[in-house]
């Protein structure tokens, strides 16, 4: 049996990742199984990907959300050989947390090999693949201050969310949009979503924060798109509002509920979408810092991704 590479980033996460402790922990058959890669930007995945193929898959990658952005996009530029198993690493780890895959490293690695791959949604930013989710607005800005911090973690994210909030102002939207039918709820799941969600929102005219979401977690616990569902063939907009001192109380903690409900955000489907903005604003794509621009173009591939999941995930 040839080794599945388990492929790592050291520059990822608040921490030093210690490969050898993790493997340790690893039973003897997983560690047999697993051959580690250390790999640094600019991240060519091209030998290990090979490498995956040979072993029958998948590719495990332990990283953030911006290294396993860029496994993404060499997978997508490889023909999607083989899923992308994706092992927390990094700060936020949004990817990994909407799919439900566990947070402790060692125990994601055994389950990612014991699960099994999703047909997942594959969208685009102007032809551009990204996994979880990419926007515009105060979020870009915080991502584009993250990507050139010295540290890392919540901390160093929560403290450029601070200094950009006040700062940050609305930008104006036009849009040409195809929104997503409204599906009558048929499961008892399926009923419980829509009530939550309510009634489809008008597609907003302005946004301090605009993002389009393929999965339901921003990252570090926070719910920006619950309901959103990575099988659909549809992408989630959401529009935060500007939250005032007292919504940093009453409002704010709601996003870090995945069931909480708050007046700072509305949000609904759509099927493509070119949006043009008043002013040229940066903008990422799964946190990654992507080109300023002021006109983007939104599509979505239906399940032309391979991600390997466990058993939690919603859409096995």
């Amino acid at each position: 049996m040839r080794p599945v590479p388990l492929v790592f980033n050291p520059s990822s996460g608040p921490h030093e990742m210690d490969v050898a402790a993790l493997m340790a922990r690893l039973p003897t058959q997983y560690r047999e199984w697993v051959r580690t890669v250390r790999l640094e930007p600019p991240f060519d995945y091209a030998p290990t990907i090979e490498m995956a193929k040979a072993s029958g898959g998948p590719l495990l990658v332990w990283g953030g959300d911006g290294t396993l952005h860029h496994a993404g996009r060499a997978l997508v530029r490889a023909g999607c050989p083989v899923a992308l198993a994706a092992v927390p690493g990094g700060s936020g780890n949004g990817l990994v947390r909407g799919l439900r895959t566990p947070l402790d490293p060692a125990w994601a690695v055994i389950r990612l090999l014991e699960g099994h791959p999703l047909a997942m949604d594959l969208p685009r930013l102007d032809g551009e693949p990204f996994l979880n989710l990419c926007g515009t607005g105060f979020e870009a800005a915080v991502a584009a201050v993250f990507d050139g911090a010295k540290g890392r973690g919540f901390s160093t994210y929560a403290a450029a969310s601070l200094r950009l909030w006040r700062r940050q102002s609305d930008v104006g939207l036009g849009w040409d949009a195809v929104p997503a039918a409204v599906a009558q709820p048929l499961g008892r799941m399926d009923r419980l979503r829509a009530a939550w969600r309510g009634p489809e929102a008008d597609l907003p005219e302005t946004a301090w924060s605009l993002c389009f979401a393929n999965l339901p977690q921003y990252g570090s616990g926070l719910w920006i798109a619950p309901g959103a569902d990575p099988t659909d063939g549809a992408l989630d907009w959401v529009r935060l509002r500007r939250p005032g001192v007292w919504d940093m109380v009453s409002q704010v903690p709601q996003l870090f509920r995945e069931g909480g409900r708050t007046s700072l955000r509305r949000q609904g489907r759509i099927l493509s979408a070119v949006v043009r903005l008043d002013a040229v604003m940066p903008w990422h794509m799964d946190g990654e810092p992507a080109p300023p621009r002021d006109r983007a173009e939104l599509t979505v591939e239906r399940r032309a991704f391979r991600m390997q999941v466990t058993s939690e995930c919603p859409w096995s």
